[in-house]
């Protein structure tokens, strides 16, 4: 690396060289083709039932996490075999792309699970991160402008800790749904505010949370279906969506 020839030691002159990303964390913003609508409408009614057991929780009421019946319920919708299979080959893309870790056999090989949770005013769901899992992820069949945003916390803690970096909010160009809290190199934490069709992936162990909405005047509904995704020899195989042979894929 031939380095900058300095002719006046009052000139800027910093060395030449690459800078390196070393520790990148991977996220995935895509877009799902189902009937949202539909979705949703199934996802509140389901709802209702979670309320009729849990009236007054505000911890249980708003998601069938703890619910393993109404869970298999919202596995036999329609719709539910296209999201499965969409989720799963998405995850094969994601491990494959970003870690290159082994590919499992077929979509039966990979461990699905998902809950649907309905946000209204009071709800909110506390700093957490999703254990026995690989990568987890998020569809909003329902959501908007105003919904409250998911946000993700740096797990390089060292990094905030060390740098005397400003409390700036600052979006990044093609991200505008991004909010970055921090500086370049060292963000404390990002938010994504999610739109109607929207799904996120990210590695499990990204600890994350969803604010309480503290605004007086208004109630906004927001709907999800979050999900975590594993090779089903970790954990043994929920067999939802079609099967299909990924050996045949062809990868560089």
């Amino acid at each position: 690396m031939k380095p900058i020839q300095r002719t006046n030691k009052n000139t800027y002159s910093p060395c030449r060289g690459v800078y390196h990303n070393i520790f990148p964390i991977p996220m995935f913003h895509g877009r799902l083709d189902l009937d949202h609508k539909q979705v949703s409408n199934h996802c509140r009614n389901i709802i209702s039932k979670v309320k009729d057991r849990h009236n007054g929780n505000t911890e249980r009421e708003y998601t069938t996490y703890f619910d393993q019946d109404l869970r298999e319920e919202t596995e036999q919708q329609s719709w539910y075999t296209s999201f499965a299979n969409q989720m799963k080959d998405s995850y094969v893309d994601f491990i494959k792309s970003q870690f290159n870790f082994e590919t499992p056999m077929s979509r039966h090989d990979i461990h699905f699970f998902a809950w649907v949770s309905v946000y209204n005013k009071p709800h909110m769901h506390e700093t957490h991160n999703h254990v026995k899992s690989r990568i987890s992820g998020t569809y909003y069949p329902l959501a908007d402008d105003d919904s409250m945003p998911i946000k993700f916390f740096n797990p390089n803690i060292m990094a905030t800790f060390s740098h005397g970096a400003r409390d700036d909010m600052m979006q990044i160009e093609g991200q505008e749904q991004m909010l970055y809290m921090g500086t370049h190199g060292c963000q404390t934490d990002v938010s994504f505010t999610p739109k109607t069709g929207d799904f996120l992936l990210w590695p499990s162990y990204m600890l994350h949370t969803v604010p309480r909405d503290v605004s007086e005047t208004r109630d906004i509904e927001r709907i999800a279906i979050s999900f975590n995704l594993q090779h089903a020899e970790d954990l043994g195989s929920y067999h939802h969506g079609d099967d299909f042979d990924y050996s045949i894929l062809d990868y560089e």
